[in-house]
Protein backbone atom coordinates (compact mmCIF):
# COMPACT_ATOMS: atom_id res chain seq x y z
CA UNK A 1 0.00 0.00 0.00
CA UNK A 2 2.97 2.27 0.71
CA UNK A 3 4.77 1.66 -2.10
CA UNK A 4 1.49 2.31 -4.19
CA UNK A 5 1.12 5.65 -2.15
CA UNK A 6 4.58 7.15 -3.14
CA UNK A 7 4.42 5.87 -6.86
CA UNK A 8 0.91 7.88 -6.87
CA UNK A 9 2.60 10.93 -5.69
CA UNK A 10 5.52 10.67 -7.65
CA UNK A 11 3.51 10.34 -10.97
CA UNK A 12 1.29 13.21 -9.81
CA UNK A 13 4.29 15.35 -9.25
CA UNK A 14 5.68 14.78 -12.41
CA UNK A 15 2.25 15.43 -13.88
CA UNK A 16 2.10 19.29 -12.93
CA UNK A 17 5.83 19.67 -12.90
CA UNK A 18 5.92 18.86 -16.47
CA UNK A 19 4.60 21.52 -19.04
CA UNK A 20 5.54 24.45 -17.27
CA UNK A 21 7.85 25.10 -19.72
CA UNK A 22 7.10 26.80 -23.77
CA UNK A 23 7.58 23.68 -25.93
CA UNK A 24 10.40 23.97 -28.46
CA UNK A 25 8.26 23.31 -31.23
CA UNK A 26 6.01 25.75 -30.56
CA UNK A 27 7.53 28.10 -34.17
CA UNK A 28 5.31 31.15 -33.38
CA UNK A 29 6.45 34.29 -31.96
CA UNK A 30 5.07 35.47 -28.80
CA UNK A 31 4.76 37.92 -26.70
CA UNK A 32 6.58 38.34 -23.39
CA UNK A 33 5.83 41.32 -21.19
CA UNK A 34 8.21 41.64 -18.21
CA UNK A 35 9.60 44.84 -16.32
CA UNK A 36 12.38 47.48 -18.23
CA UNK A 37 14.41 46.67 -16.14
CA UNK A 38 15.02 43.03 -16.53
CA UNK A 39 15.10 43.31 -20.68
CA UNK A 40 18.79 42.39 -20.65
CA UNK A 41 18.78 39.79 -18.28
CA UNK A 42 15.44 38.21 -20.30
CA UNK A 43 17.66 38.80 -23.38
CA UNK A 44 20.73 36.78 -22.14
CA UNK A 45 18.72 34.03 -19.87
CA UNK A 46 15.50 33.00 -22.06
CA UNK A 47 15.84 29.92 -23.57
CA UNK A 48 13.40 31.38 -26.51
CA UNK A 49 15.47 33.80 -29.73
CA UNK A 50 14.51 37.28 -28.51
CA UNK A 51 13.84 39.28 -31.51
CA UNK A 52 12.99 42.54 -30.50
CA UNK A 53 10.80 44.89 -27.75
CA UNK A 54 8.96 47.62 -27.99
CA UNK A 55 9.58 50.61 -25.87
CA UNK A 56 7.66 50.95 -22.73
CA UNK A 57 8.40 53.08 -19.26
CA UNK A 58 7.37 50.38 -16.88
CA UNK A 59 6.90 47.43 -18.50
CA UNK A 60 8.04 46.38 -21.98
CA UNK A 61 6.57 43.91 -24.91
CA UNK A 62 9.18 41.41 -26.03
CA UNK A 63 9.33 39.48 -29.35
CA UNK A 64 10.26 36.10 -28.99
CA UNK A 65 10.55 33.28 -31.11
CA UNK A 66 10.77 29.37 -29.48
CA UNK A 67 10.83 27.49 -32.71
CA UNK A 68 14.57 25.77 -31.50
CA UNK A 69 16.38 26.11 -28.60
CA UNK A 70 18.99 28.91 -28.45
CA UNK A 71 21.84 29.95 -26.51
CA UNK A 72 24.01 32.61 -25.53
CA UNK A 73 27.99 33.01 -25.88
CA UNK A 74 30.53 35.59 -25.48
CA UNK A 75 33.52 35.51 -28.13
CA UNK A 76 36.22 37.73 -28.42
CA UNK A 77 36.20 39.65 -31.59
CA UNK A 78 39.83 38.72 -33.21
CA UNK A 79 38.96 34.89 -32.48
CA UNK A 80 35.12 35.89 -33.78
CA UNK A 81 37.18 37.77 -37.23
CA UNK A 82 39.80 34.75 -37.44
CA UNK A 83 37.07 31.93 -37.55
CA UNK A 84 34.87 34.18 -40.24
CA UNK A 85 37.65 34.65 -42.65
CA UNK A 86 38.96 30.94 -42.39
CA UNK A 87 35.25 30.18 -43.42
CA UNK A 88 34.19 28.30 -40.13
CA UNK A 89 31.06 30.42 -39.13
CA UNK A 90 29.37 30.16 -43.03
CA UNK A 91 25.99 29.49 -42.71
CA UNK A 92 25.49 30.72 -38.44
CA UNK A 93 22.39 32.76 -37.50
CA UNK A 94 23.03 35.04 -34.61
CA UNK A 95 21.80 38.24 -32.68
CA UNK A 96 23.77 41.01 -32.87
CA UNK A 97 23.15 43.04 -29.77
CA UNK A 98 24.53 46.35 -29.36
CA UNK A 99 23.94 50.17 -28.36
CA UNK A 100 22.70 53.03 -30.37
CA UNK A 101 24.08 56.91 -29.88
CA UNK A 102 21.30 57.28 -27.18
CA UNK A 103 21.89 54.74 -24.95
CA UNK A 104 19.21 52.33 -25.97
CA UNK A 105 20.16 48.23 -27.41
CA UNK A 106 19.17 47.69 -30.40
CA UNK A 107 19.14 43.67 -31.69
CA UNK A 108 19.39 42.94 -35.52
CA UNK A 109 19.33 39.21 -36.29
CA UNK A 110 22.24 38.36 -38.29
CA UNK A 111 23.70 35.34 -40.95
CA UNK A 112 26.95 34.70 -41.82
CA UNK A 113 27.14 34.08 -46.05
CA UNK A 114 29.39 32.14 -47.33
CA UNK A 115 32.32 33.62 -47.96
CA UNK A 116 32.13 35.09 -44.51
CA UNK A 117 30.30 38.21 -44.77
CA UNK A 118 27.47 38.92 -42.41
CA UNK A 119 24.01 40.54 -43.02
CA UNK A 120 21.56 40.87 -41.35
CA UNK A 121 18.04 38.56 -41.76
CA UNK A 122 14.20 38.85 -40.79
CA UNK A 123 13.70 37.94 -37.23
CA UNK A 124 11.37 35.39 -39.17
CA UNK A 125 14.02 33.53 -41.22
CA UNK A 126 16.27 33.07 -38.27
CA UNK A 127 15.03 29.18 -37.97
CA UNK A 128 15.26 28.49 -41.43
Amino acid sequence: MRKMLVGLLLVLALTLSLGQEKALADCSNETINTGSATVVTQLYENQCVILGWSSGVITKDMTANCCGPSAVIRINGNDWNKLIGEGKLDGLRYIRVSKNDNGAYVIEPRKVETGGKPVTIAGADFFK
